[in-house]
């Protein structure tokens, strides 16, 4: 059947001699696979912009309940963002972001929430200008409350020293920890208040690394994360 449906693309792959399989996030049927036919071609209807990742899709899909793989109709994009394609450290940022959504984000069902929170998260990254530099933190964070292990318990000491599962958090310096808290309490506190040095900023990213490693049960190998390091440096 046709559908329509709103999606965030989150990475693609080459198939056959011209096509590609596109893997999204969509806003009616959780993450989906399209093939799109001779996009690899200078004769392709579809601009090859709009297959970057964390860009926002209008779709029409012929979809398939019953199978892991559809295909692409048509495709067009409600948003033009102004800075995340123009702006290095905005585009690692949300290399980073398209990464981990592609190798954590599994659920093939709706999950409005999710959705919006995804679209609500790059609205800021596209025009914010402040504090930019620690939005993968923050995003880490409040993503992770859809995965099913936000870490709630850093806001209160004792929680944090009592619960196994926040361990990986107990020997973060004083201030580290204190950011942690004012970064979980997003959107009441914004992330210019945030103020964080590259030794800190990098410490944390590596230990929200583990703490998803640990709760996904195998090492979350991102590829992206040592091009974010070095240009947030």
């Amino acid at each position: 059947m046709l559908i329509k449906t709103r999606a965030v693309v989150m990475h693609h792959v080459k198939y056959g001699e011209s096509s590609i399989i596109l893997y999204c996030y969509t806003e009616q049927y959780g993450r989906m696979a399209c093939i799109v036919n001779h996009v690899r071609t200078k004769s392709s209807k579809f601009p090859r912009h709009l297959l970057q990742p964390l860009t926002i899709l209008d779709m029409l899909v012929y979809y398939h309940p019953n199978r892991s793989l559809h295909r692409l109709k048509d495709l067009s994009s409600p948003v033009n963002y102004t800075s995340i394609p123009y702006q290095t450290s905005k585009s690692c940022i949300a290399m980073f972001m398209a990464e981990l959504l592609y190798k954590t984000l599994h659920e093939e069902e709706s999950n409005p929430a999710l959705f919006d929170f995804l679209i609500k998260m790059l609205q800021v990254l596209d025009l914010n200008k402040e504090g930019m530099a620690n939005f993968h933190l923050i995003f880490l964070l409040h993503y992770s409350r859809f995965l099913g292990f936000f870490p709630a318990g850093l806001l209160n000491n004792r929680n944090m020293v009592d619960s196994s599962d926040l361990q990986v958090f107990f020997t973060l310096p004083p201030a580290a920890v204190q950011s942690i808290k004012q970064m979980l309490q997003w959107p009441e506190v914004q992330p210019e208040e945030i103020k964080l040095n590259n030794k800190t900023r990098t410490m944390l990213l590596d230990r929200l690394i583990q703490y998803y490693s640990n709760h996904m049960q195998e090492i979350l190998k991102m590829k992206s994360l040592p091009i974010l390091k070095e240009v947030l440096k």
